[in-house]
């Protein structure tokens, strides 16, 4: 029902319609300096990186000389953005010492950077958001809806308006949120059909044209966008855009009556399997001869290769709240029509549509987009600068390309080789993601771990491209992906974490050369470096060890 962890941290690489080359300085950085410490150091491109031995650095947390003639002239003055401690350059090099926090990190910079907004270059916070913050408690059992491990917990769009400071003040740029479209109202069948499973993190779409009342209210809605945009984070939603089966609930609430009633309980989302059966047969009492609900939504909404007319469900004459009009219309015009609506609304800045098809997107992208200049043109004052329209199909295979930074998978390397593994990789505009949840999960957060989640974290950080967080990283969240978000966790180790976090996502945002320059190695024999380089921007990063 909901979308793995996987197709929802990583399957991004963003950029449908707006993808581009990433601008970058192609002229390679010269191997021998004429300055004293070119005997001791040396710069190699991306090119040669193959023959470069990488190192484990065991300096420490002590002061280190390092070589920047490659960037920076003598009598410049060089900042460590992690401290704030300032050097100047004499012969060719810079002596500071890394903050015990960092793990043995430098942030080399001689300025920061004005970095205009570009969606290659994002750094994304996805939220579930039922598993974020509860703003609003009245609506915690909306449809009749009751709380259970796999059900709502209710969390909403009010919460995510109460935690936008903390959100800006991580650093991130754009909101990424499980939908918020209505979803069918009773549970599903999970796995096997072994449990049931209520649709809070989507896959399960009723009505594209409501909003879910576990999430919130259109006002609500509009004060968490506009709020969003004034503290200069864009919002993106998920949208399916194939419809899911009824729940029990749904259908007693819309009257599409069973083939028999007495195999129902008098409410009919209680029902239990018979022996024999799973929750897999729940409809059983319902599907006509050829298997299907002819008052629910038909096969063809279903069906990528339906281009015809096809009619919207009867069902909906019974709704209560709809804007779903009951008529005979291409799926493709129907579906565009539905989620532009909700931009020329409220203004959202992209939409990561699951199961479409390149003439769905193609669709949505160009009706969203003039939807969205159109909003900017009645809302200048509510409008981000550099502002335009993202949609991310994530079936659109050339699109994204999934890449995880585990820590499961790289406990035996230390900072440097990871990073390098990462910086030298080749890409196609991958969105990085950090992924704690592989399998069973990892330990929890103890003094013993915490340098592997602070140094997995730094080489997410540090990485080229997208970022792609999800809720919870940045505090080692517990449990598994879709746990509530840890708030009354956040003390001692945790907060230390997330205080690395937004040290290196500031670093980031004041330069465009960590997603889109130039990789190069700084070869030494005591310490690990690397220069990331473009047209307008130049970075060192240096790596100690502890």
């Amino acid at each position: 029902m909901k979308l793995s962890v996987c197709a929802t941290l990583i399957s991004l690489s963003l950029l449908v319609g707006c993808q581009s080359t990433p601008s970058t300085d192609n002229s390679s950085l010269s191997e021998n300096s004429s300055n004293p410490s070119s005997d001791i150091a040396k710069s190699t491109n991306h090119d040669a990186a193959d023959s470069v031995d990488i190192i484990c650095p065991q300096l420490g947390i002590q002061p280190v000389t390092v070589a920047v003639s490659d960037l920076w002239a003598d009598g410049e003055v060089v900042t460590d953005a992690y401290t704030g401690r300032i050097a100047q350059v004499k012969n060719g090099s810079v002596t500071l010492t890394p903050s015990r926090h960092s793990g043995g990190l430098l942030l080399l910079e001689s300025k920061k950077e004005e970095v205009p907004f570009q969606w290659k270059n994002a750094t994304f916070y996805h939220i579930a958001t039922d598993r974020f913050f509860n703003g609003n408690s009245w609506n915690d059992h909306s449809y009749g809806r009751q709380k259970t491990a796999q059900g709502f917990q209710g969390g909403d769009i009010a919460g995510l308006t109460q935690k936008l400071d903390y959100l800006a003040e991580l650093g991130v740029d754009v909101l990424w949120l499980s939908t918020p479209l209505e979803q069918v109202h009773g549970w599903l069948p999970g796995k096997n059909g072994n449990y049931p499973e209520y649709p809070y993190a989507g896959g399960a779409t009723l009505d594209w044209t409501q909003l879910d009342t576990n999430m919130g209210t259109e006002q609500e809605m509009r004060i968490f966008v506009d709020s969003a945009h004034q503290l200069g984070m864009r919002v993106v939603w998920s949208v399916d855009t194939v419809p899911s089966e009824p729940s029990l609930a749904d259908l007693q609430q819309f009257n599409i009556q069973p083939q028999d009633a007495s195999e129902l309980p008098s409410y009919w989302n209680e029902w239990q399997p018979k022996d024999g059966q799973n929750l897999t047969n729940y409809l059983d009492a319902f599907k006509d001869e050829n298997g299907q609900i002819p008052q629910w939504w038909s096969p063809a909404w279903s069906d990528p290769s339906s281009d015809g007319n096809i009619s919207t469900p009867e069902f909906f004459a019974n709704k209560p709240v709809t804007n779903v009009a009951q008529v005979s219309r291409a799926k493709n015009e129907v579906l565009t029509q539905w989620i532009t609506t909700w931009v020329a609304k409220f203004g959202i800045d992209g939409v990561v549509l699951s199961d479409s098809t390149p003439q769905l997107t193609q669709k949505i992208e160009a009706s969203a987009s003039k939807a969205f200049e159109l909003w900017k043109t009645h809302n200048q004052y509510k409008a981000l600068e550099s502002s335009s329209f993202l949609v991310v199909d994530l079936n659109e295979k050339e699109s994204f390309k999934p890449q995880i930074v585990s820590m499961q998978k790289n406990k035996e390397q230390c900072f440097s080789q990871f990073t390098y593994r990462l910086s030298t990789t080749e890409k196609s505009h991958d969105l990085y993601a950090i992924n704690w949840f592989e399998e069973r999960g990892l330990d929890e957060l103890s003094e013993a771990n915490y340098s592997e989640y602070r140094d997995t974290a730094s080489a997410l950080l540090l990485s080229q491209g997208n970022l792609a967080i999800w809720y919870g990283d940045e505090t080692a969240k517990s449990g598994e992906a879709y746990s509530e978000m840890n708030w009354d966790q956040m003390t001692g180790l945790r907060l230390s974490l997330m205080s690395h976090w937004k040290k290196l996502l500031a670093f980031r945002a004041n330069h465009s050369a960590l997603s889109d320059g130039e990789y190069q190695v700084i070869e030494n024999n005591s310490y690990y470096a690397f220069i990331r380089k473009n047209k307008s921007d130049n970075v060192m990063v240096v790596y100690t060890g502890e």
